[in-house]
C-alpha cells in the first residue's frame, strides 16, 4: 500500500479505471448562504483495488461516497462508472443501476428488522427478480461464509453488532457488485471484531479481482490494509 502523493485535487489513475470523479463539488443552501461540502474533487477508481478515503469529521468523505455512489448529485462536475455518468440517469434508472453495479456497507448497518437475516440478504436479489431458489442458495452460502449459518433465521434485534455487520456485508456482496463501498465498517465494533469485519471485506478481492473497494474510515489501522490511501480535509484532496 503506499500513499497517493499526486496533486491535491486530482488523483485520476487512468489505466482500469472503474470509478472516477470529475470536478465534483457539492454546494448546500444555509439560510441566506451556502456551504461548500465538497469542492473541485477529482479521483479514480481501479479495479481490484482497495481504496481508503480517510478525513477528520465534517471534511466530506460521506459526501464523496454518496456522490460516488450515486446516492446524491454533484453540484458541479460528473461521476461516471464505466463511462456511464451517474448524473445523466433519471431516479428510477439510476436505482437500477446501483442495484446491478453497486454494493454498501452502511455504518448503522441498515437491516430490515422485520427481516430475517437470510430475508436481509436475500432483499437486493429479490428487488434485481433474482427466482427464490437461486436467491436462497445465494444468501445461505453467503451467510455460511460469514459464519453466520446457524443465525440465518434471527430478526437484527436478536444479534450482536458483529452480526449484523456481516449480514450487512453479505447482502452488499449477494449481488456480486463491481464496486463495493463501505462507510466506517469498523466504527462501532470492538477491534477483534472489527479485524475480522475488514477481513470479510477485502476477502473477495482473492475471488474477484475486478472488484473494485472504497472503504470511509477514519482509523488509520483499517486504512493501511487498503492498496491506496486518498485525504480528504474541509472538501478537497490532500497528498
Amino acid at each position: 500500500m503506499t500513499q497517493t502523493t499526486t496533486a491535491p485535487t486530482s488523483i485520476i489513475t487512468p489505466t482500469s479505471t472503474v470509478l472516477e470523479a470529475r470536478g465534483i463539488s457539492k454546494i448546500y443552501p444555509s439560510g441566506e448562504s451556502t456551504v461548500v461540502a465538497l469542492r473541485d474533487v477529482s479521483v479514480g477508481f481501479e479495479a481490484g483495488r482497495i481504496t481508503a478515503i480517510v478525513g477528520p469529521s465534517g471534511s466530506g468523505k460521506s459526501t464523496l461516497l454518496n456522490l460516488l455512489a450515486g446516492f446524491d448529485i454533484p453540484s458541479s462536475g460528473a461521476v461516471l462508472h464505466l463511462g456511464n455518468d451517474l448524473k445523466s440517469m433519471p431516479e428510477t434508472k439510476l436505482a437500477s443501476y446501483r442495484l446491478a453495479h453497486f454494493g454498501f456497507v452502511f455504518q448503522n448497518y441498515n437491516l430490515v428488522s422485520i427481516l430475517s437475516a437470510q430475508e436481509n440478504v436475500e432483499l437486493p436479489l429479490t428487488l434485481a427478480g433474482v427466482p427464490r431458489a437461486k436467491r436462497s442458495q445465494i444468501a445461505t452460502d453467503l451467510l455460511k461464509r460469514v459464519s453466520l449459518d446457524k443465525r440465518m433465521t434471527h430478526y437484527p434485534n436478536q444479534l450482536s453488532g458483529g452480526e449484523q455487520q456481516r449480514v450487512a456485508i453479505a447482502r452488499a456482496l449477494a449481488t456480486n457488485p463491481s464496486v463495493l463501498f463501505a462507510d466506517e465498517p469498523t466504527g462501532n465494533l470492538d477491534s477483534k471484531t472489527g479485524r475480522g469485519i475488514l477481513e470479510l471485506l477485502t476477502e473477495p478481492m482473492a475471488e474477484s479481482s475486478n472488484r473494485t473497494v472504497i472503504l470511509i474510515t477514519h482509523d488509520m489501522d483499517v486504512a493501511s490494509r487498503a492498496h491506496r490511501i486518498v485525504n480528504i480535509r474541509d472538501g478537497s484532496l490532500e497528498g
